[in-house]
């Protein structure tokens, strides 16, 4: 069994965030031994989870989720119902990215002598609206 401070020193993690994650129900609640937590081995699979999903961008509430999910269907189902809606927001993201690049790299040769040549420059380029 490891404690916090063990587990925290290991993961690179405060024990405030350990701490954190058991109250925000991303992990189980620990074992106590003389009032101290006290952890399994499987304490760092468990935080692994965590962080791959964050790093994911995957929300605590979405991971909660998914936690709960697998415990219930299998870690394969669980990762299913919540990947498809992550990858369109990425997909959006991307395209919005995309679009600032392209601006940046127009306004990084520009040669107005003013904005509003500028954005005279700009009107003329991008497609008109029409309602």
């Amino acid at each position: 069994m490891l404690t916090i401070g063990q587990v925290a020193a290991r993961t690179g993690l405060r024990a405030s965030a350990i701490r954190y994650y058991e109250a925000q129900g991303l992990l189980r609640r620990p074992e106590r031994v003389g009032g101290k937590r006290v952890y399994p081995p499987s304490i760092f699979e468990q935080l692994a989870i965590i962080e791959m999903a964050k790093i994911a961008g995957f929300a605590l509430d979405d991971i909660r989720t998914l936690i709960a999910d697998a415990s219930g269907r299998g870690a394969a189902h669980a990762w299913s119902t919540v990947i498809p809606a992550r990858v369109a927001e990425v997909d959006d993201e991307m395209k919005r990215l995309a679009a600032i690049k392209d601006v940046l790299t127009k306004l990084s040769t520009c040669s107005c002598a003013t904005l509003d040549e500028c954005g005279r420059a700009f009107i003329a380029t991008r497609p008109s609206h029409r309602d």
